[in-house]
C-alpha cells in the first residue's frame, strides 16, 4: 500500500479550497476598501467640524488641497474641493470630492459631499462599487442621492 494522496483527493481539496477563495475574495476587498474610506471619512469629518464649507474662500479651498495632495495627508485618496452653484447666491457653495488615487482596483467609486460639507455620498462607478457603497451606506434598497448626474449613497454617521 502506497503512502500519499491520490490526483483525485489533491483536485478535490483545491476544488473546494477555489471555491472558498472565490467567496471570501468579495468579503476581503470590501473590508479593505471599508479601512481605505475610514481615512477618508475621519479627514471629511474633521474638515467638517472646523469649516462646514460656511468660510471656505477659493484660497483656503486651494490650501487645503495643497496640504492633503501635496503632503500625502491621505494615503488612498486625492481631494478636490469645487464651488457647485446654488439657487440662492448667498448660500455656501463648497463641496468636496474624495477620489481613489488607484484607477486599478476591482471596487471602484469616489466620495463626494453635498450640503455644503455636511454629508457624505458614496458614488459607485461599478457593479462592486454599488454593492460597496450600499454596505457603506447601510442601505439594501437603491440609491438616495444624485451628485451631478450619477446616483449615489449617503452615509449616514
Amino acid at each position: 500500500m502506497k503512502k500519499g494522496f491520490s490526483l483525485i483527493e489533491l483536485m478535490v481539496v483545491l476544488l473546494i479550497v477555489g471555491v472558498l477563495a472565490a467567496i471570501a475574495l468579495p468579503y476581503y476587498q470590501n473590508a479593505v476598501q471599508s479601512a481605505r474610506n475610514a481615512e477618508a471619512t475621519i479627514w471629511w469629518g474633521q474638515l467638517k467640524r472646523v469649516d462646514a464649507g460656511k468660510h471656505m474662500t477659493r484660497e483656503r479651498a486651494d490650501r487645503y488641497e495643497k496640504e492633503v495632495n501635496e503632503k500625502n495627508k491621505l494615503k488612498y485618496f486625492t481631494v478636490a474641493f469645487f464651488c457647485r452653484l446654488k439657487e440662492d447666491p448667498n448660500e455656501s457653495c463648497w463641496e468636496l470630492e474624495l477620489r481613489l488615487k488607484d484607477a486599478s482596483q476591482n471596487v471602484q467609486y469616489f466620495l463626494a459631499t453635498q450640503d455644503n460639507l455636511k454629508q457624505l455620498v458614496c458614488v459607485p462607478l461599478n457593479n462592486a462599487g454599488d454593492s460597496f457603497c450600499q454596505t457603506q451606506a447601510g442601505q439594501d434598497e437603491g440609491p438616495d442621492t444624485e451628485i451631478e448626474g450619477q446616483a449615489g449613497y449617503i452615509i449616514r454617521y
